[in-house]
């Protein structure tokens, strides 16, 4: 609910790709009116958002240095079978599209610093696609990441202490390898 006709359209069999452009031509625009910094650019999202986090660190690095995900979806065939089978199909009928979709086959992408939060307890996104994708992480041998659990935590959070470390560690994220880079920068 909420997504309209020409969004469903636009990501059938392409989850992530027209999304994640969009996230680029956010960025360039606002390079170009408002003076931002294109080599220290920063992004995070919960839920869908926390999958675009992914696809955005995994499939433009040359754009995002940094990201949060919270609660992401990391392997579509992992997820709720009938709003992904309207997007991607099934599966077995199309293998490609999952494939192509899901962040957990690009992590080979990662070059910036990333945090994973994630409730042990969701019931919607389980926190099974976050353990699959730190150990897709470690096989990889990446660095700069980490995997932030949170043991009383659903989808939805509703402990003030959990809100509270999550987005301190976002902000901590942030000024360590966006702020504290540019002005290390000459």
């Amino acid at each position: 609910e909420g997504y309209g006709r020409d969004w469903r359209t636009a990501i059938y069999r392409r989850i992530g790709e027209p999304e994640l452009q969009d996230l680029i031509d956010g960025v360039d625009w606002l390079v170009a009116h408002h003076q931002g910094d294109a080599g220290n650019v920063g992004v995070y999202g919960g839920s869908y958002g926390g999958f675009m986090s992914l696809v955005a660190m995994f499939n433009a690095p040359q754009v995002f240095h940094a990201g949060a995900a919270l609660r992401p979806v990391t392997d579509w065939t992992q997820y709720n079978h009938g709003y992904t089978a309207n997007i991607l199909n099934t599966p077995d009928i199309d293998a490609d599209s999952y494939r192509r979709g899901s962040p957990i086959f690009h992590a080979e992408g990662l070059r910036g610093h990333l945090l994973i939060a994630h409730g042990m307890m969701d019931d919607n996104v389980f926190f099974q696609d976050s353990v699959r994708l730190a150990q897709r992480l470690i096989e990889l041998k990446k660095e700069n990441w980490e995997l932030a659990s949170y043991p009383l935590e659903r989808h939805g959070y509703v402990q003030a202490d959990a809100w509270l470390d999550q987005y301190r560690r976002i902000f901590t994220l942030f000024e360590r390898t966006l702020r504290e880079d540019a002005a290390a920068q000459p």
